[in-house]
């Protein structure tokens, strides 16, 4: 399966030392269990917290979400790696800019599934059962807000300890 089309990126439009964010959704082609979906998040915050590369990454219905942060030839490394990964199909860009600070600093990789996003957007779940098509931009704008309001709530919890 080749996503090379839809998904080549030319980083070097992005100043080298200006940081970026890259977010995607693509539809897992195999099945994630819990195993599975452990395994691929050790080795993501593995090789993100190596190349400095911060984010969040969604996972529920066979419908993987993802945000990265770092520095342009960081990302390409990782986004690079995703795009060989045989458990992504239909991989959509959804947004690639630079950014003047990490929004997700404290992650090199929060993991959300369906019981986070269910608690603050029940109604997105029946999104993910048709084409990724409709989804794109809500499933953004839900990932930046969950984990905005997440942030809030880890430094809720820290100033109260």
């Amino acid at each position: 399966m080749s996503n090379s089309d839809t998904t080549q990126i030319d980083f070097s439009q992005f100043p080298h030392d200006s940081l970026m964010e890259l977010s995607y959704v693509s539809r897992a082609t195999q099945d994630m269990g819990l195993l599975s979906l452990m395994n691929l998040l050790e080795e993501a915050v593995n090789r993100n917290r190596e190349l400095g590369i911060s984010g969040v990454l969604y996972f529920d219905s066979g419908v993987f979400g993802q945000i990265l942060e770092g520095y342009p030839e960081k990302v390409a490394t990782v986004w690079n790696f995703i795009r060989k990964d045989r458990r992504h199909g239909e991989i959509q860009v959804l947004s690639k800019e630079t950014i003047q600070e990490r929004k997700f600093s404290n992650w090199s990789m929060k993991f959300f599934g369906s019981e986070e996003i269910s608690r603050y957007v029940p109604e997105l779940k029946t999104l993910f059962e048709g084409s990724l098509d409709k989804l794109p931009e809500e499933l953004l704008i839900l990932m930046r807000s969950i984990a905005t309001a997440q942030i809030e709530q880890d430094l809720g919890d820290v100033s109260h300890t």
